[in-house]
């Protein structure tokens, strides 16, 4: 057989081309599209779990997030450390959700106990995903951070319209982009911490007045063991930040104008909220 038959005939068998397609057709597959809204009965919260295989304890799992937060027993919890250097601030629409990565290999930490996370990344729901006295916030934070074993602890923080606004989450807000997949630097540096406390030159804080549980990330594929830390008072933020957050959501790709990315709030089964007394 003649060389050049032979690599004809070998692209042939490996059913890919040999030419300029061939980085095309071994792309990754898309991931499987899912959106928050609950009447949405293929795509929506209630079908995660039927979605795609990776979803499935979305389903099946009994230690699921959020959860209605009214049912806490009084606990002697340990103090919250955090350590949150300025970094300057990148601003991503994920199209589930606007995000702010920290920058890899960062320096922002939370401490519990004897645990000590890295923070990750945050982003933003509206309204709140969990609940108090069946009520939602307008919105609400999460500080995502890991551990160097790869166990995660979330902080929780509800957002509510106020008179004296977070101009942090003002200037996340307001920047993000509008289209998914897409992301804007910010030339201004920030802590997170400003997030917890309000507006703030703080770096670092001790916290108490939370409330903690066993649960699990609330998005898809609602992986558990997550360390849930949701803290006490709502923070003010403006309502045109509200109102802009809701506008992003409803653009989101399969939202279909849906406005709110929020997760129902999950059975509790036999887990213990406990909150600091």
């Amino acid at each position: 057989m003649s060389r050049p038959l032979l690599v004809a005939t070998i692209c042939a068998l490996a059913l890919v081309g040999c030419g300029g397609d061939s980085e095309e057709e071994s792309a990754p597959p898309e991931p499987p599209a899912w959106n928050h809204d609950p009447s949405d009965p293929d795509e929506g919260p209630t079908a995660w779990g039927e979605i795609d295989r990776s979803f499935e304890i979305c389903r099946t799992g009994f230690a699921q997030s959020p959860v209605e937060l009214s049912v806490a027993v009084t606990a002697d919890l340990p103090q919250l450390e955090l350590d949150y250097p300025a970094t300057l601030l990148v601003v991503e629409n994920t199209g589930h959700t606007i995000e702010v990565p920290m920058p890899e290999n960062g320096d922002q930490t939370l401490t519990v106990g004897d645990d000590e996370y890295r923070l990750l990344q945050y982003h933003f729901h509206a309204p709140s995903e969990h609940t108090f006295e069946g009520e939602s916030s307008d919105a609400e934070v999460h500080l995502v951070h890991e551990s160097e074993d790869g166990d995660v602890a979330v902080i929780g923080i509800l957002l509510a319209a106020g008179e004296q606004p977070s101009p942090l989450v003002d200037v996340v807000l307001e920047s993000a982009p509008e289209d998914a997949g897409e992301e804007v630097e910010i030339d201004e540096e920030h802590s997170p911490l400003e997030i917890v406390l309000g507006a703030t030159d703080a770096t670092g804080a001790a916290i108490t007045g939370y409330t903690v549980y066993p649960g699990s990330l609330t998005t898809p594929g609602c992986t558990e063991g997550v360390r849930w830390i949701v803290l006490g008072a709502p923070l003010d933020i403006s309502q045109s930040t509200i109102d802009r957050l809701h506008e992003l959501i409803a653009d989101f790709p399969g939202y279909d104008g849906y406005e709110n990315n929020n997760r129902p709030t999950q059975p509790l089964n036999d887990r213990k909220i406990e909150r600091d007394s």
